[in-house]
């Protein structure tokens, strides 16, 4: 068994037939983390999104990225 759970995004989307769709909201890092925006993706969104550093994510569905939008992203 593989120890080493980290895929680099490039890989992850390379053997993948979808487009991904990219998104950032206006929040800092540590906002993002006490608002738990990251609990909320992996709760809702299993394993089809990514973090790419700091506010800015990647969706391989670009409906679960408009809801992450409709979730986070309006107002603030």
């Amino acid at each position: 068994m593989d120890k080493n759970m980290y895929v680099p995004m490039n890989e992850l989307i390379r053997d993948k037939d979808t487009s991904w769709t990219f998104t950032s909201i206006n929040l800092p890092y540590y906002e993002i983390a006490k608002r738990g925006i990251v609990i909320w993706c992996v709760n809702n969104l299993e394993g089809r999104w990514t973090m790419l550093g700091g506010n800015k994510f990647g969706f391989e569905d670009g409906t679960d990225a408009t809801m992450f939008r409709m979730q986070f992203g309006l107002g603030i």
